[in-house]
């Protein structure tokens, strides 16, 4: 004969919850039940407050270098026409060590890091525009920032040096690649691919990028960079709501007079259930400004 396992456990909500419908405002029954019951009738409309669970910036440093390179292709011969260029940061990559990238606590100063960086390898898309700003094509070189060998074209003492050290305030630490005895901090970087597109809590970087001259008689350009290291963290916090964007609507233009075609040419949907005012204030005006208790069962 099977056993029967029953659960002995002790069932807990969040007091926004408890606290919506255990309030003396008005009866359902036997039930005591007050203004409304978010689990059967969830709350429409536009909240007073919003609880957010924002990643929120700690510290922030950020460089100016800038170097010169080789485009990687000879323009007189293959794109005589270019006379311009548009310059995005496509990737950035670094490995860490002792002569390249290293987060390391700072001895005695439990809540600050010390970031050495060297050998940064930044990938360039360069967008090459003749006179009538018509994009004739796009090359992707790459250069060495902070390089830390000084006979690389692009070193410079003072616009591009071998290796700078920022100290950064990280009070809840860094994120890690590995665990126990390997565990490693690490530096995310915050970029426009697809693997790096978002930020995580710890020690992020990135990069921003500014043509200096382009030169078509040698094919090289110099290219000056923004580079901000900055810690961040996930909280919560309580703000009051402005209420919701209104996002524009592009429309359709048809003589089509369909339920679909109404549909297309209508308003465009929005989340109608408000999310609940947590560590905020819930307290209702009346049971008729919520929902009604004799929807409770409904």
């Amino acid at each position: 004969m099977a056993k029967c396992k029953c659960r002995n456990a002790a069932r807990i909500i969040s007091e926004t919850v408890q606290n919506m419908y255990n309030s003396n405002d008005c009866m359902c029954g036997a039930n005591a039940y007050g203004c409304v019951d978010v689990c059967t009738n969830p709350i429409g409309g536009e909240p007073k407050y919003l609880s957010l669970y924002a990643p929120v910036i700690y510290d922030e440093v950020g460089i100016n270098l800038c170097a010169n390179f080789e485009l990687g292709i000879d323009l007189a011969t293959e794109y005589p026409t270019v006379t311009g260029a548009m310059v995005r940061i496509a990737d950035i990559a670094f490995v860490y060590g002792d002569e390249d990238v290293v987060v390391e606590p700072i001895t005695g100063r439990p809540n600050c890091y010390l970031i050495g960086l060297s050998n940064i390898t930044v990938t360039f898309a360069v967008d090459l525009y003749d006179a009538a700003c018509r994009l004739i094509a796009t090359v992707y070189p790459t250069a060495v920032y902070l390089p830390s060998d000084i006979t690389v074209p692009t070193y410079d003492e003072d616009t591009n040096p071998e290796r700078v050290e920022l100290e950064l305030f990280a009070p809840y630490g860094t994120s890690f690649v590995g665990t126990g005895a390997a565990a490693t901090p690490i530096i995310n970087v915050i970029g426009f691919a697809a693997g790096s597109n978002y930020v995580t809590q710890g020690i992020n970087l990135y990069m921003l990028p500014k043509l200096i001259a382009l030169d078509t008689d040698d094919s090289t350009i110099t290219v000056g960079v923004t580079l901000i290291l900055q810690s961040l963290y996930f909280a919560g916090y309580c703000v009051e709501s402005g209420g919701k964007i209104n996002t524009p609507k592009g429309n359709l233009t048809t003589v089509d007079d369909s339920d679909c075609m109404q549909f297309v040419a209508g308003e465009l949907l929005d989340l109608a259930i408000r999310p609940l005012e947590l560590g905020c204030s819930t307290d209702c005006d009346s049971c008729d400004s919520c929902n009604s208790c004799d929807n409770f069962n409904s």
